[in-house]
C-alpha cells in the first residue's frame, strides 16, 4: 500500500511538471508595438499592444494579470487585475491585448525627480499573466517590455519690440514683434494663434492668426502683429503710454499646434515690459 501511494505521488508530481512544461511551451507573450494617444500639455496615454500566441491545439484562458511601470528605476504605477470573464486564447491563434497607461506629467514629475528635464522618458512594463486550461489554474508567465514617451515642454513667449509707425490724437498704427520658442525635440506645426494684447492695464486688440508654419526642434519662430488702434475705443490713456520709452505689455491666448501624436492646444500668458520704438 505504501509503495502504491508513493508511486501515485511521484506520478502526480511528474504529471504536474509535464503540464507546467506544456503550457510554458505552448504560450508565448511578445510586445507587438507601443502607441500614444490623448497627447496634450497635461500628459498622454501610452499603450502597450501585447500579443499572446498559443501554438497548441487546445485553448487556454487568461484569468488575470498584474504589472507595474518603472521609470528611472522608480515605480510609477502598479495594477493587479483578476478577470471576472476569462479571455480565451484560441488554439493555433494569436490574441492581441492592449494595456493603456495614463501618464499625468504633474504626477510623473512628483514621482520621479528630475524627469521634467528630460526630452523623453524610458519606462519598463513588467509583470505576470495567469492562465488556465479551463479546468484548473495552471500557472503564470512573466513578461518584461520597454517603452518610451515624450516629456512635453511648453513653448516660451518672448517680446522683442513694440514699434509705433504712426501716432495721432485719434489713434495709432503699431506692430508687435514677438517669438515662440520650441523647447521640445520634435517639431510643432503652428495652425492657429488666438491672441489678446494688453498695454498697461488696457486691452487694445484681439484676433486670430491662421498659419501652417513649423517651429523646428529647439527652434524659434518670430511673428509680427500689426495693430490699428482707435483711442476712442481703447482709451485715451494709451496715447500717453505710447509716448513713453517702455510700457508693460501682456500677450495671452492659445496656440494650436499639430504634433506627430495629434493636435495640442497650448494656453499662454506673457507679461513683460517692452521697449517702445518710433519710426523716424
Amino acid at each position: 500500500m505504501r509503495r502504491i501511494c508513493l508511486f501515485l505521488t511521484i506520478l502526480c508530481v511528474f504529471s504536474s511538471l509535464a503540464l507546467s512544461r506544456s503550457w510554458r511551451e505552448d504560450l508565448s507573450i511578445t510586445l507587438k508595438k507601443n502607441g500614444i494617444k490623448d497627447f496634450d500639455i497635461s500628459g498622454l496615454t501610452l499603450i502597450f499592444y501585447v500579443n499572446i500566441s498559443n501554438s497548441s491545439s487546445s485553448a487556454y484562458y487568461l484569468t488575470g494579470y498584474n504589472y507595474r511601470i518603472m521609470v528611472k528605476e522608480k515605480e510609477y504605477f502598479r495594477k493587479k487585475t483578476p478577470l471576472n470573464k476569462e479571455i480565451k486564447i484560441g488554439p493555433k491563434k494569436n490574441t492581441l491585448l492592449s494595456f493603456p497607461l495614463k501618464v499625468t506629467y504633474a504626477h510623473l514629475f512628483n514621482s520621479v525627480e528630475g524627469i521634467e528635464q528630460e526630452d523623453e522618458a524610458q519606462c519598463f512594463f513588467t509583470g505576470t499573466m495567469t492562465f488556465s486550461d479551463g479546468r484548473k489554474e495552471k500557472g503564470v508567465i512573466r513578461f518584461s517590455f520597454s517603452g518610451e514617451f515624450p516629456i512635453f515642454k511648453l513653448p516660451e513667449v518672448e517680446f522683442h519690440s513694440l514699434q509705433v509707425h504712426d501716432l495721432t490724437i485719434g489713434g495709432a498704427d503699431l506692430s508687435y514683434e514677438l517669438s515662440f520658442k520650441n523647447n521640445n525635440v520634435f517639431e510643432l506645426l503652428v495652425e492657429r494663434i488666438n491672441f489678446k494684447f494688453h498695454l498697461g492695464t488696457r486691452p487694445i486688440s484681439n484676433g486670430v492668426i491662421s498659419r501652417n508654419e513649423n517651429i523646428k526642434s529647439r527652434g524659434k519662430k518670430i511673428y509680427s502683429f500689426p495693430l490699428l488702434l482707435n483711442f476712442f475705443d481703447v482709451g485715451k490713456e494709451i496715447y500717453d503710454i505710447l509716448h513713453q520709452s517702455s510700457a508693460l505689455s501682456r500677450f495671452s491666448g492659445e496656440i494650436i499646434v499639430k504634433t506627430m501624436w495629434g493636435r495640442v492646444k497650448i494656453p499662454f500668458d506673457k507679461s513683460q515690459k517692452v521697449t517702445i520704438s518710433r519710426s523716424s
